[in-house]
C-alpha cells in the first residue's frame, strides 16, 4: 500500500489547546500585575533570524519589538555558529591538501545558485525533503543579504577564523547587528517569555506571556508576529544546544494550529566529549579532526569496517586512514554524518563502546596541523587538560540544536498557514545562519506587509477572557505547593531521558511507542502538578516543560510515522531509505483541543530529483 492511499494517523493526545487548562483563582494564588503592549509587528527572538526580521520591519517605518525569554542574543544558536559559510580555504591550506574548496561567495551567480540547491537537497540531514522552493530563495538572497550585513555594522562576515582568534562563536556578528537593531529604533524586552498566541476569527493578533523582572503577566497586540525561537535541541539529554532551547515557538504555533513538518529530522553529529565529568563539548571540524579514526572499546577501526558493508565509500575513496574522512571514503563529509551516527550508536548499543561512547583516536595526527586553523587551535584550548597526542577521546553521538530538518511549515516568504504568524530561522524546517538570515529577512518583509494593510486588531471579550484564564493558570503554578513530582527541573530532565531512548540518533518501532507512552505518563502526572514555588525563573523552566512535552510528541510521533531510514531519521526496523514510498513530508497539525495529527504530503520536487526517481515512479 503506497502512502496516498493511507489514511491521516491520530497518534497522541494533548490537553493543552493553550499552554495551561483554565483554572479558577484560589484564595491563596500569587496575584500577577497585568500589562498590555501594542505593537505593528511582535518578534519572539534575538537570534539572527529575529534580529534580522525586527530589522526589516523597523526600517519600514513599523513600530518593532523584539522579546527575548533570557539574555539578547545570548540564548540563540546563532551566538555560536561562527559566520555565514566558509570563504574559499586559504590557498595555503589548499595546496598542502589539508582542505578542498567549498561554497565560493566569489563564484557567479549562477554557480553559487548551483551548489547551494543541489548540495541542500541532496545532502544533509533530510536527504530530499527539505523545501526547494525556501533552498532557491537562500540561494538567490544570499550574497546581498551577507555584504548587506557590512552596511550594520558587521566587520567579519564570511570567516570561520581560519587565521584569526581561536574560537567559533558569533559574537562578532551578533552584537553589532543587535546595536544596529537599537540604533533605529527597534524596542527590545528581556526576560519576558511568550506562553501563547492569541488567536481570533482564525488568525493570530496578539500573544500572552510574563516578565520575569517585573513580575507581571504580559498581554501583547500586534498586527504580525514573526516567531525566531529557535529549534528544541535542549529536549535531548545529549545536546550541545543552548539551554533555552525548549521549542517554545513550536508547541505554540501547533497548538495555534500552524503545521509542523518533518519534525523526525532532528540533528545529531557525532563528535560529542563523553568524559566523566566534563560539559557536553561539540568538537569543531578542523583539518586535525578530520585526520581522526573511530575506534571502539577493543581498538578496531570499527566505521573502515562498516563502511565497506554497508557501500558507504564512494568513487575515489582511498580506505587510507591517513587520509581525512572525504578522501578517505570518497563522499563529501556532510553526506557521512548520518553513516558515523549510525555506526558509533551500533558500536555502542551492541556493547562494543565504553561507558556509552566510542573513542576518537587523533594519536597519529601531526601536532602541527592542529595550529593551521583556528578550529584546531579552539579544540586544543577547549580540551586542555586532556593529552590527545597520547590518547583516544571519548566521543558520542550528541543533538547539535541547528542541525535539523524540521519545523513550523513556512513557504519562501516566511509566511505559516495561519495568517498574522511568520516564522524565521530554525524554529521552522532548516537550519544554519545562512538560512536564519534569509529566512528573517523574507519573515520580516512578509510581517511588514501584512502590518502595513492591517491595523493592530482589538481583542474581542472572549480573547479578553482567554487571556485572563492564562494569567490565573500562570498564577496557580506560582502559588502551587513545592513537590518533586512538579519540579520543573525535574520534570524536564525526565523528558530528556524519554527522548534519548526513544528518539535518539537511532530508533525503532517499540522504542518509539515506549516514548510516546512515557511523554503521555509525564503529561498526565506531572504536568498537572508543576510548581513554580513563587519563582518566575522556575515558572520560565515550568513553561518550557509543557513545551518540551508537545515538541516531544511531535518529534517521536513524526518518528514512527516515517517507515524508512532517511538523513537523520535512522529506524533499526526500516533501515534502508525508500524513495518509492517515502519521498514526503510529513506533517502535524491540531484544531482546537483535539488530538493531534500526523499525515504526509508528497515533496515538491520543484529543482532537482534523485537519481533515477523517474524512472522508478513510473
Amino acid at each position: 500500500m503506497t502512502l496516498d492511499s493511507m489514511d491521516s494517523s491520530v497518534i497522541t493526545r494533548s490537553r493543552y489547546h493553550s499552554t495551561l487548562p483554565a483554572v479558577r483563582r484560589g484564595y491563596n494564588a500569587v496575584r500577577m500585575k497585568t500589562t498590555t503592549t501594542e505593537c505593528d509587528v511582535l518578534v519572539i527572538g534575538s537570534g539572527m533570524g529575529g534580529l534580522r526580521a525586527s530589522i526589516e520591519a523597523r526600517r519600514a517605518g513599523l513600530n518593532t519589538l523584539l522579546v527575548e525569554k533570557s539574555i539578547l542574543t545570548r540564548a540563540s544558536a546563532s551566538i555560536y555558529a561562527g559566520a555565514l559559510v566558509a570563504r574559499v580555504p586559504p590557498d595555503y591550506l589548499v595546496k598542502m591538501g589539508l582542505a578542498e574548496p567549498g561554497m565560493n561567495f566569489e563564484a557567479s551567480i549562477e554557480d553559487s545558485f548551483q551548489y547551494f540547491v543541489r548540495e541542500g537537497a541532496r545532502t544533509g540531514g533530510s536527504n530530499f525533503t527539505a523545501n526547494q522552493r525556501i533552498a532557491m530563495t537562500v540561494a538567490c538572497e544570499m550574497q546581498t543579504r551577507a555584504e548587506e550585513l557590512r552596511d550594520f555594522g558587521v566587520e567579519d562576515i564570511y570567516a570561520q577564523r581560519w587565521l584569526g582568534p581561536p574560537a567559533v562563536y558569533g559574537t562578532h556578528m551578533m552584537l553589532p547587528l543587535l546595536a544596529h537593531a537599537r540604533k533605529i529604533g527597534v524596542k527590545t524586552r528581556i526576560m519576558t517569555m511568550i506562553t501563547d498566541f492569541i488567536r481570533q476569527d482564525g488568525e493570530i493578533v496578539g500573544a500572552v506571556g510574563f516578565d520575569l523582572r517585573k513580575k507581571q503577566f504580559v498581554t501583547f497586540r500586534a498586527s504580525s508576529i514573526v516567531m525566531a525561537t529557535g529549534s528544541c535541541g535542549q529536549i535531548y539529554e545529549r545536546s550541545y544546544a543552548p539551554i533555552r532551547m525548549t521549542g517554545d515557538g513550536l508547541a505554540m504555533a501547533c497548538r495555534a494550529g500552524a503545521t509542523l513538518t518533518d519534525m523526525e529530522m532532528m540533528g545529531f553529529d557525532n563528535w560529542g566529549v563523553a568524559l566523566d565529568g566534563v560539559p557536553q563539548y561539540w568538537i569543531p571540524g578542523s583539518v586535525a579532526r578530520t585526520r581522526g579514526v573511530l575506534r571502539n572499546a577493543q581498538g578496531e577501526a570499527f566505521f573502515l569496517k562498516y563502511a565497506q558493508e554497508h557501500r558507504v565509500a564512494g568513487k575515489g575513496a582511498t580506505l587510507s586512514l591517513d587520509d581525512n574522512l572525504s578522501r578517505r571514503y570518497g563522499r563529501p563529509f556532510i553526506e557521512l554524518v548520518p553513516h558515523l551516527i549510525k555506526a558509533s550508536m551500533t558500536e555502542i548499543l551492541e556493547g562494543r563502546g565504553k561507558n556509552n561512547a566510542v573513542f576518537l583516536d587523533l594519536t597519529k595526527v601531526p601536532k602541527e596541523l592542529w595550529n593551521v586553523d583556528s578550529k584546531g587551535i579552539f579544540t586544543q584550548n577547549l580540551l586542555r587538560g586532556f593529552n590527545l597526542q597520547e590518547h583516544p577521546l571519548p566521543v558520542a553521538p550528541i543533538c547539535i540544536g541547528d542541525f535539523k530538518g524540521g519545523g513550523v511549515r513556512i513557504d519562501e516568504r516566511g509566511r505559516t498557514d495561519v495568517p498574522g504568524l511568520f516564522a524565521a530561522g530554525d524554529v521552522s524546517p532548516g537550519s544554519s545562519l545562512l538560512y536564519a538570515l534569509v529566512t528573517g529577512v523574507m519573515a520580516g518583509r512578509s510581517a511588514t506587509q501584512r502590518a502595513h494593510a492591517t491595523a493592530v486588531p482589538e481583542l474581542t471579550s472572549e480573547s479578553r477572557e482567554w487571556t485572563e484564564d492564562q494569567a490565573a493558570a500562570l498564577e496557580t503554578i506560582l502559588s502551587r505547593t513545592p513537590s518533586h513530582l512538579g519540579d520543573p527541573g525535574s520534570i524536564k530532565s525526565r523528558i530528556k531521558g524519554i527522548m534519548w531512548k526513544s528518539a535518539g540518533p537511532l530508533r525503532d518501532r517499540q522504542g518509539l511507542q515506549r516514548g510516546l507512552e512515557g511523554l503521555k505518563a509525564v503529561e498526565e502526572e506531572a504536568i498537572p502538578n508543576l510548581s513554580a514555588s513563587g519563582s518566575y525563573r522556575k515558572l520560565r523552566e515550568a513553561m518550557e516543560a509543557i513545551n518540551m512535552v508537545m515538541s516531544g510528541q511531535s518529534i517521536v510521533s513524526s518518528s514512527q510515522y516515517r517507515t524508512e531510514s532517511r538523513g537523520y531519521n535512522q529506524r533499526l526496523d526500516y533501515p534502508d531509505r525508500d524513495d518509492t514510498n517515502w519521498l514526503r513530508n510529513t506533517t502535524l497539525t491540531r484544531a482546537g483541543d483535539a488530538a493531534m495529527t500526523v499525515a504526509s504530503e508528497p515533496v515538491d520536487l520543484v529543482f532537482m530529483k534523485p537519481e533515477g526517481y523517474e524512472e522508478r515512479a513510473t
